[in-house]
C-alpha cells in the first residue's frame, strides 16, 4: 500500500499556520484559568487569614459570614474559571496540581509547627493565625506566578 505525500499549497501551509497559532493561543489561555483559579484560593485562604486575625475572640459573628461570604465566592469563581478551559498544556496542568499538592503538604507542615510550638493557639493573639496563613500560601503565590510568566 502505497502512502500519498501531501504537498500543501502557499496559502495552504499558511492558513494550517495560522490554525495552528489560534490552537496554541486557546491553550495558553486555558493555562491563564488555571492562574486564576490559583489566585481564588489564595484571595480566599488570605481574606479568611484577615478576617480571623481582625475579629475578636477569634470569630464574631459577622467574621463567620465573611469567611463564608469569602469561601463560596472563591468557589464559584474557580468553578467559573474551571468551566471556561477547553484545553490546556501539559506543563500548565502539571504546575497547577504541582503547586495544589506544594501548598497542601506546606500548609499541614506550617500550621503543625505553629500549634507544636504554641505560636498559634489559645491566648495567643489573633494575628498568628494570619501569620501562619500568610506563610502557608506562599505556594499558591508561587505557582500562580509561574503560570503569569509562562507564554
Amino acid at each position: 500500500m502505497a502512502v500519498e505525500a501531501f504537498d500543501p499549497t502557499r496559502e495552504q501551509a499558511a492558513a494550517a499556520v495560522a490554525e495552528a497559532g489560534h490552537r496554541a493561543a486557546q491553550v495558553h489561555r486555558a493555562d491563564r484559568q488555571l492562574r486564576w483559579m490559583l489566585l481564588a484560593v489564595l484571595a480566599v485562604y488570605l481574606v479568611a487569614a484577615v478576617t480571623m486575625s481582625v475579629s475578636p475572640h477569634r470569630g464574631s459573628p459577622v467574621g463567620v459570614i465573611v469567611v463564608v461570604a469569602a469561601v463560596l465566592t472563591g468557589l464559584v469563581l474557580a468553578v467559573v474559571a474551571g468551566l471556561r478551559i477547553r484545553a490546556y498544556s501539559r506543563a500548565g496542568i502539571i504546575t497547577y496540581f504541582a503547586t495544589i499538592i506544594a501548598f497542601n503538604v506546606w500548609s499541614s507542615v506550617v500550621t503543625s509547627i505553629s500549634i507544636g510550638t504554641g505560636f498559634w493557639g489559645s491566648g495567643r493573639p489573633a494575628y498568628d493565625f494570619g501569620i501562619t496563613v500568610g506563610i502557608a500560601v506562599l505556594p499558591l503565590a508561587v505557582g500562580a506566578a509561574l503560570m503569569g510568566r509562562r507564554r
